[in-house]
């Protein structure tokens, strides 16, 4: 085999490896394992005396202490306002959410623009909606008939406050609102008290029964995507179950509105379900069931487009139990407010790589508190990682040198050995330790950095603390590309559009490569230019965060190796 035909299958296997890497990273992060979480543990919110006391009344009060009404003919909805979130609330199924958007106003309140409108259109300006107003609503429901949805959707009879249509419930911080409605179904008698809250995405939901068996608290709306690229929304979401912090997941692909996954069910007491699309999610957590279930199904979100619309329910032998619901963003100190360990469903990564991941996640956090734009944030992470990796760098490179000095002589021996490999690879020994060089001073200082570049490519890529984050001109998203101009048509790798930070990537990346390969063999270095090429493509997709910082840790390095080759 010639150096052309090498060349030729060496850059076959780098490009079957990168685009491989999608598939590699979803194996190794999306689907969380073997970490350890916290145990379920009291809700945390605060909430005011008259709901401490009504809470403390209702469960004191016996089940048929009430006067059981038959389903209203008509239902009433209202609407729950907080500093946080925006929810239309219905008197079907007891207090199912109708619709629900983020309106958080605090200083990130940018990572809660862009969604959806009802037509399926992206909007920059619009608030996350994250569940579209249906008719049907079970969201969440309890089940009243087990073949099926027929009886999910009756109204309740609210029973206080009185509530007029479509009434809206401002709430502060500290205020919370208590809802208490009924019902008398087939025989079945129902109580349900839910209460919201002015300072949390946790809403609070308690049942109390008579004549219903295996009760069945299910979410059947799934969640709405947020994102402009449909692709990589639906590659992060999923529905999981979760029992003794063992998480088991379903995910779904679908190209026709046919398609499904097979419903996952799971029984003994069962902690938590929940559904989420990239940066956001809905869980049922309860300290009282004792199974549940996960699935999902396609429903149709644009022409020619389908989203996975999951399932998920927890199942109840007793009369009397109670859910807590967390609805809002995947942020990891937010979802702490669930009391639970959710917070496995974020993507850090496989297990030995989570603890760089969380450090990373830390560290840009706590910057941000100063009052740093994300964008220079990225800029002085670099620096610092370079301040990090500098050393090992420096390893490498000078390791690289002595290779390159080392070769002519090298060369000599493998040709004048070629027929024994045995006495090669003696000789090959004998001349390192001569000349004191390890073979592995260039690769080991890389392998060392490789749990760190794993875990700054899955924060950066995943978490939300990009999403809408701007920088400066028309970079103004961090989670997505710096989207100079659209070309109108698709190149495959690179896209349909044409992005800037790209483009100094691939300029530094070629820069520190050309510096690099000065002394190289010139056969070889045709291969590192293709590669510098090939990675210009591939980041053209990738978030403009991910982009400036790579950009900027590449120039970083340039500089570095130059002043080393001037040294």
């Amino acid at each position: 085999m010639n150096d052309t035909q090498r060349t030729l299958l060496t850059f076959s296997l780098v490009a079957l490896l990168t685009l491989a890497i999608p598939f590699y990273l979803q194996f190794i992060g999306v689907a969380p394992g073997g970490q350890e979480g916290r145990a379920l543990s009291p809700q945390k919110n605060k909430i005011s005396e008259t709901t401490k006391t009504s809470l403390q009344e209702d469960k004191k009060t016996p089940l048929l202490d009430f006067q059981p009404t038959q389903p209203e003919s008509s239902s009433t909805e209202f609407v729950v306002q907080t500093d946080l979130f925006r929810a239309q609330v219905s008197s079907l199924s007891g207090g199912s959410l109708a619709s629900f958007s983020i309106t958080d106003s605090n200083k990130k309140s940018y990572q809660y623009l862009g969604g959806y409108n009802d037509f399926n259109e992206y909007q920059d300006s619009i608030s996350v909606n994250l569940l579209k107003k249906e008719g049907a609503s079970c969201s969440p429901c309890l089940n009243l008939n087990k073949e099926g949805f027929s009886k999910y959707n009756v109204p309740f009879s609210i029973l206080s406050p009185k509530i007029s249509d479509n009434q809206v419930f401002n709430l502060s911080k500290e205020d919370s609102l208590v809802v208490v409605m009924n019902l008398f179904l087939d025989n079945a008698v129902v109580k349900k008290t839910t209460v919201f809250y002015g300072n949390s995405y946790v809403v609070d939901h308690r049942w109390s029964t008579q004549n219903v068996d295996n009760a069945n608290v299910s979410w059947g709306a799934g969640i709405r995507p947020t994102e402009k690229n449909l692709s990589e929304e639906i590659t992060f979401s999923s529905a999981y179950i979760a029992q003794d912090k063992n998480i088991e997941s379903v995910a779904l692909t679908p190209s026709s509105l046919s398609d499904s996954v097979e419903r996952l069910s799971m029984f003994g007491p069962t902690d938590w379900v929940a559904v989420r699309n990239k940066y956001f999610i809905s869980s049922l957590i309860s300290n009282d069931a004792n199974g549940g279930f996960v699935g999902g199904k396609a429903a149709f979100f644009q022409e020619g487009v389908f989203v996975p619309q999951y399932t998920m329910g927890l199942n109840f032998n007793k009369s009397s139990f109670s859910v807590r619901q967390f609805f809002g963003p995947l942020d990891v100190d937010i979802i702490e407010e669930s009391g639970t360990y959710l917070d496995r469903v974020m993507n850090f990564g496989w297990l030995p790589i989570q603890p760089f991941s969380r450090a990373v996640l830390w560290i840009l956090k706590t910057l941000y508190l100063t009052g740093l734009n994300y964008g220079v944030i990225l800029i002085l992470f670099a620096f610092l990682i370079r301040v990090v990796t500098g050393p090992l760098t420096k390893k490498s490179f000078e390791s690289s040198q002595k290779m390159q000095e080392l070769q002519p002589k090298l060369k000599k021996i493998q040709e004048k050995y070629k027929n024994d490999s045995a006495r090669l690879n003696q000789k090959m020994v004998d001349f390192y330790k001569k000349e004191g060089y390890n073979p592995l001073g260039g690769c080991l200082p890389m392998i060392i950095q490789m749990p760190l570049l794993f875990s700054l490519f899955i924060v950066f890529r995943s978490t939300i603390e990009f999403r809408g984050a701007p920088f400066f001109g028309w970079i103004n998203n961090l989670s997505q590309p710096d989207i100079i101009f659209n070309l109108g048509f698709s190149v495959p790798l690179y896209g349909s559009h044409v992005s800037f930070l790209p483009v100094v990537l691939g300029v530094s990346m070629f820069m520190s490569q050309k510096l690099s390969m000065a002394n190289m063999d010139p056969k070889q270095k045709p291969m590192m230019y293709i590669m510098s090429a090939f990675f210009f493509l591939l980041f053209n997709s990738f978030p403009s965060g991910l982009n400036l910082y790579y950009a900027m840790y590449n120039i970083l390095n340039y500089f570095q190796q130059r002043g080393l080759k001037k040294a």
